[in-house]
C-alpha cells in the first residue's frame, strides 16, 4: 500500500513537471539511462511518457544496460531536433559505426529483453545483500535508500562523520565510496556517501563492507 502510494505521488510530480515546462516553453533534457533496470512488473513511466508539445528532451544509453564500453546512446529531442542535430555535427562528425552495427545486430537477434531480464533479477538480489550487509556492519543510526532499479545505494552516516575523510581511510584498504558532497551545488551531504551495488555479491565483497563499518563506526 505504502509503495504503491509512492509511485502515484512520483508520477503526479512527473505530470506536474511536464505540464509547468510546456507552460512557460522550457526544455527539459531528461537523462533516463537506468531506466531499463527496474526491479518491478513494468518500466517506471518518464517524463518523455507525458510530453505531448515535443519540450523533452530524452537522453539514454546501453552504457548501463549492456556495456559502457561501447559507449552508445541516443536521444529524442522533441521539437529541438533541428538545434540538438547541428550541436552533433559541431561536436562528433561521426560515431563509430561498427559498434553501432553491431549493437543494432543484437537487438534484432540477440535477446535483449532476456538479457535485460536476467540483469534485473540479479541487481535486485545484489541489492538486497549489499543492504542486509550494511545493516549488519555498520552503525545503527546509518540510514540506507532501497532503490527500485539501478545499481546505486545512497547512504546517510552519523553527521558527525566527513565522508571526504572516510573515502581517504577506506582507499587504504582498496574500498571505493563515493562522497555524498560531490552530487550537491552547495555544501551538503557531507555526512552521505555513495555505493555502487553493481559488482557481483561475493566475499570480498562482503569483507569490505565489514572494513568499512568499522571505519565509520571509528571515525564517530
Amino acid at each position: 500500500m505504502f509503495q504503491t502510494l509512492i509511485t502515484l505521488w512520483a508520477v503526479a510530480c512527473l505530470k506536474k513537471l511536464v505540464e509547468l515546462i510546456t507552460k512557460h516553453n522550457i526544455p527539459l533534457i531528461e537523462d533516463d539511462i537506468y531506466g531499463e533496470l527496474y526491479f518491478g512488473k513494468t518500466r517506471p513511466k518518464n517524463c518523455k511518457y507525458y510530453d505531448t508539445r515535443g519540450m523533452v528532451m530524452y537522453c539514454s544509453s546501453f552504457s548501463k544496460s549492456l556495456s559502457p564500453g561501447y559507449r552508445i546512446g541516443w536521444v529524442i529531442p522533441g521539437k529541438f531536433f533541428l538545434p540538438v542535430k547541428q550541436q552533433k555535427r559541431i561536436q562528433n562528425i561521426s560515431c563509430p559505426t561498427l559498434t553501432q552495427a553491431a549493437i543494432a545486430h543484437y537487438l534484432k537477434y540477440g535477446r535483449y529483453e532476456f538479457h535485460l531480464k536476467s540483469l534485473r533479477k540479479a541487481l535486485h538480489t545484489q541489492s538486497m545483500r549489499y543492504v542486509q550487509a550494511i545493516i549488519s556492519y555498520f552503525p545503527a543510526d546509518t540510514k540506507v535508500s532501497r532503490p527500485h532499479g539501478g545499481f546505486i545505494l545512497w547512504l546517510e552516516l552519523n553527521k558527525k562523520l566527513d565522508a571526504f575523510k572516510l573515502r581517504n581511510e577506506a582507499m587504504k584498504h582498496n574500498i571505493s565510496i563515493v562522497p555524498g558532497k560531490i552530487f550537491s551545488a552547495g555544501n551538503n551531504y557531507s555526512n552521505c556517501i555513495r555505493i555502487s551495488f553493481g559488482k557481483p555479491w561475493n566475499d570480498d565483497t562482503d569483507y569490505g563492507l565489514m572494513i568499512l563499518g568499522k571505519l565509520i563506526k571509528k571515525m564517530i
